[in-house]
């Protein structure tokens, strides 16, 4: 269990992503990172996809293309490759949880604003009608990624703690889940990561 629950200190939360990587690492491409101030995060990579019927001759010339593919149409199987996705889990030292920055490239090189990101990655209409109505980092806002220096898109840390502490209660009197730094990430994507389209597969046992 976090020390403060649901804070964290740096030290934590860099045992938090170890445990992470070493969970999912069999089904995500998942790798905890160390940045030049020696601080480490986590970055999650995946495959942006596009409908089989979209021509790459469309995908090149007009990144507009990929605000009109709806995701929950795509099939795996037979969709081609059409960019890349970036997750990062940052340690805040001001808000002391952690927070999600998120970078996706189209196969041009193009890098995605915020509402082609929601269009593209959020297929619900209530999460995306919710994240323009919601202060939950309004909810995707574009900063310097802390570690990196580098324009990321982001969701605001502001409301973790307090969605954290009424979704997951620690199981002190017998209710609640109990969640310690083996399943902290899990537990808190899980609830954050529907904003930006990541969903987390199963473990395999």
């Amino acid at each position: 269990m976090a020390s403060d629950f649901p804070y964290l200190t740096r030290s934590e939360f860099g045992n938090c992503i170890e445990w992470f990587e070493q969970v999912y690492g069999a089904v995500l491409e998942v790798k905890v990172r160390t940045s030049r101030g020696s601080h480490t995060y986590l970055q999650i990579s995946k495959p942006l996809f596009l409908a089989p019927n979209d021509s790459d001759d469309a995908v090149d010339s007009d990144i507009e293309d990929l605000e009109d593919t709806d995701p929950t149409q795509l099939d795996t199987c037979s969709a081609m490759e059409c960019g890349l996705i970036e997750y990062h889990v940052v340690y805040s030292a001001s808000w002391r949880v952690p927070v999600l920055y998120v970078r996706v490239h189209a196969s041009t090189g193009v890098v995605m604003d915020c509402r082609q990101v929601a269009d593209m990655l959020v297929a619900d209409s209530k999460v995306r009608g919710a994240m323009d109505a919601v202060e939950f980092g309004g909810a995707l806002g574009i900063q310097d990624h802390p570690e990196l220096n580098e324009p990321f898109m982001y969701l605001h840390p502001c409301h973790t703690a307090t969605l954290l502490r009424a979704v997951v209660v620690p199981a002190r009197d017998g209710r609640g889940a109990e969640i310690g730094q083996r399943n902290y990430i899990s537990a808190w994507l899980s609830l954050t990561g529907a904003a930006v389209g990541l969903s987390l597969p199963s473990i395999p046992h």
